[in-house]
């Protein structure tokens, strides 16, 4: 029952015409989605928790790739994809369930405020919801992929505190130097693996590389503090909406020159994203005094 598309009708049958209203909710368990937010947060608002959050997405969709992979279950027939619906990798988990629980649900467990809660709770429902009416994913995909996510999030808030202690041991740099190695070496793994539907590892590993090196670089360099120089809030604002057009830009930009067909390419393309607002962004700000 859990792996019959059949569900997709009947999700269809008891919310009628709401496939874009889906369609747009979707996008919020997307990786581009939790980038944009983790970056805002990372910016302007908190730059330990930032990290820290990112550092728990990353286990997410590194762990959801990767289960993806050598579960290797095939997607609902397309004859149900909603149209302008075209998934890459395989169906199970969910990566939008296990990313959004995650993510959405540290911040829950971090904030402690019941509207919070509230809010965590409703898009995480949403957004598995959205990966079955959708016709993309099976109700077992969600269920797996919200499981996963759970248990990601009490495994951070019980060892956290033993990994800090443990890690305060040796210099950050060369932990993050250590997160570099280990994305290139999973990118080159991959490499000489067969690519799944539609996808291969590149953005993950480039993401993941230019995540650790872009806060060694930031830390040696830059080491900007959240609140401006003059208090004055605005600044965050702009800083906000420059740096998401600035890395949009670099995505999007990037695109024609480092393909996402191409696993190193893409790897490339994605570390330099991450460069561009972990560490490129951040120093002209500070420069700028915004």
């Amino acid at each position: 029952m859990v792996f019959d598309p059949g569900l997709t009708d009947i999700f269809r049958d008891i919310l009628p015409g709401l496939g874009s209203f889906f369609s747009i909710i979707t996008e919020l368990g997307n990786e581009i989605a939790f980038i944009g937010l983790l970056l805002i947060l990372y910016w302007a608002v908190n730059k330990k928790e930032a990290i820290l959050a990112t550092y728990i997405l990353v286990v997410a969709i590194l762990s959801n790739y990767w289960l993806k992979y050598f579960i290797a279950n095939e997607r609902p027939p397309s004859s149900y994809w909603y149209p302008g619906q075209a998934p890459g990798n395989y169906s199970t988990p969910s990566g939008h369930a296990q990313s959004s629980i995650t993510l959405y649900g540290w911040f829950a467990t971090r904030v402690r405020r019941w509207w919070v809660t509230l809010i965590a709770i409703v898009l995480t429902v949403l957004v598995g919801i959205s990966r079955v009416y959708l016709g993309v994913h099976f109700i077992g995909d969600v269920l797996l992929g919200w499981g996963i996510g759970i248990v990601t999030i009490l495994a951070f808030m019980y060892l956290e505190n033993p990994a800090r202690r443990f890690l305060s041991r040796y210099r950050q740099d060369y932990l993050l130097l250590g997160l570099v190695a280990i994305g290139f070496v999973m990118t080159l793994i991959a490499s000489f693996l067969p690519e799944p539907p539609n996808d291969n590892f590149g953005a993950l590993g480039g993401l993941t590389m230019g995540l650790a090196l872009g806060l060694v670089l930031e830390n040696r360099f830059v080491n900007f503090t959240v609140e401006p120089h003059d208090g004055k809030r605005w600044r965050l604002v702009l800083r906000v909406i420059i740096g998401l057009v600035l890395v949009v830009g670099v995505m999007v930009g990037l695109a024609p020159i480092l393909p996402s067909d191409m696993i190193w390419l893409r790897a490339i393309r994605y570390m330099l994203i991450a460069l561009t607002g972990i560490f490129v962004w951040p120093a002209i700000f500070k420069r700028a005094k915004l």
